[in-house]
């Protein structure tokens, strides 16, 4: 006859000791709380570190076929599920107070790994220079309605002179304005006085994650634990050029959104047609959202009738949208920008604006016009 072990739990229930399981959060804690000058931060991490982080990391990344951001959130829900089932085994043996324990422990010790390779890898861009502070001593122009009409005007005068005349439901496709966006990333970060992007990111699409971007009106993302560019597989063609360029903006340390937003527009403007198009196109759907109301009625009714096309195609897709899960995103995206040393949380966005309309992002509007022609069209623009 067996002997019964009255009192003890199976063995697949022992209560383990969990080592060392506040030395990851002190350490993500002295990282992320303790100041250091931006300019420090600027020239020792984002200049100096981090562009050799990016390198491998990108690279390594690259290498998988389908968003490692699918594979890090399916591996995270099955060690979830994993350690709460042992820790309800745990507590159903008669030792709650001891999964408890452990539960808190394992948790905390997760939170502060997590943590820890998030500033090291990424996060501490949060802290660099403002790109403001590296413009030089001009002080931006004031944004108005004149300088928004202005912009919107140049913005469709360059989209409608390289706006192809035959467009296709499919293309550009994402792969081809990689190849385009290389160089005039580069050329964007060099005329900043910043150090070249080491390793630009395959775009790669969320296949968990996309319906979520669907519903909450959401573009891409930069993957800030394993540096890689995640994009919506459903933007229409002229919004992809602009959004990756915002995304490799991130990739290069840009982690301010007016700031990604501001580079990756700069570098589309360096770039190809379809990369100017697009940015131009950015260009008119921000400085016409920030105009009244009734001076963007009247100016986009005077736009070139293919970029009225374009601008109502994106105005479709956005039609999936569903207004409380983007409110309840914009939300928790502004706590986690604030929590970052972002004042203005999610509305940095709206900064965007301030950068470009002034130099040296200002005078690239009038530079790309007739490079950019000349580009799409094949003929020279310029006067003989």
């Amino acid at each position: 006859m067996a002997k019964q072990n009255v009192g003890r739990a199976p063995a697949t229930a022992k209560h383990k000791r969990i080592r060392l399981w506040l030395a990851a959060p002190i350490a993500a804690a002295v990282v992320f709380f303790v100041p250091v000058p931006a300019r420090l931060v600027d020239r020792w991490y984002s200049q100096g570190l981090y562009p050799v982080i990016e390198r491998w990391v990108t690279f390594g990344t690259n290498r998988v076929p389908w968003a490692v951001l699918d594979g890090m959130i399916v591996v995270a829900t099955l060690l979830v599920l994993y350690r709460v089932v042992r820790l309800g085994a745990l507590a159903l043996a008669g030792q709650p107070r001891r999964a408890s324990v452990e539960g808190l422990q394992r948790l905390v010790r997760a939170a502060g790994v997590i943590l820890l390779w998030f500033v090291v890898v990424w996060g501490l861009n949060y802290r660099r220079l403002p790109i403001e502070a590296t413009l030089g001593p001009t002080p931006p122009a004031p944004i108005d309605v004149a300088a928004l009409r202005s912009a919107v005007v140049s913005a469709n005068a360059l989209a409608a002179r390289i706006r192809p005349k035959e467009t296709t439901a499919d293309g550009p496709m994402y792969g081809d304005l990689a190849r385009d966006l290389s160089g005039p990333i580069n050329e964007a970060l060099a005329s900043l006085g910043r150090v070249p992007l080491g390793r630009s990111g395959v775009p790669k699409s969320s296949i968990l994650l996309t319906p979520f971007f669907t519903a909450a009106g959401v573009n891409g993302m930069i993957n800030p634990l394993a540096l890689e560019s995640i994009v919506h597989p459903e933007l229409t063609p002229a919004e992809r050029g602009f959004v990756l360029a915002h995304e490799w903006a991130h990739l290069a340390g840009y982690a301010d959104e007016a700031e990604a937003s501001a580079v990756g527009w700069l570098a589309c403007l360096k770039g190809s047609p379809e990369l100017a198009y697009s940015g131009s196109l950015y260009l008119i759907m921000e400085a016409g959202s920030a105009l009244p109301g009734g001076e963007w009625r009247r100016l986009a009714g005077g736009l070139d009738a293919g970029v009225r096309a374009d601008l109502t195609r994106v105005n479709e897709r956005l039609q999936a949208e569903n207004p409380r899960v983007r409110r309840a995103a914009t939300r928790v995206y502004d706590e986690y920008l604030k929590a970052n040393r972002v004042p203005d949380g999610a509305r940095s966005y709206g900064r965007a604006l301030t950068l470009i309309l002034r130099e040296p992002f200002a005078s690239a509007l009038v530079a790309a016009s007739p490079s950019t022609q000349e580009r799409f069209t094949g003929r020279s623009t310029r006067k003989p």
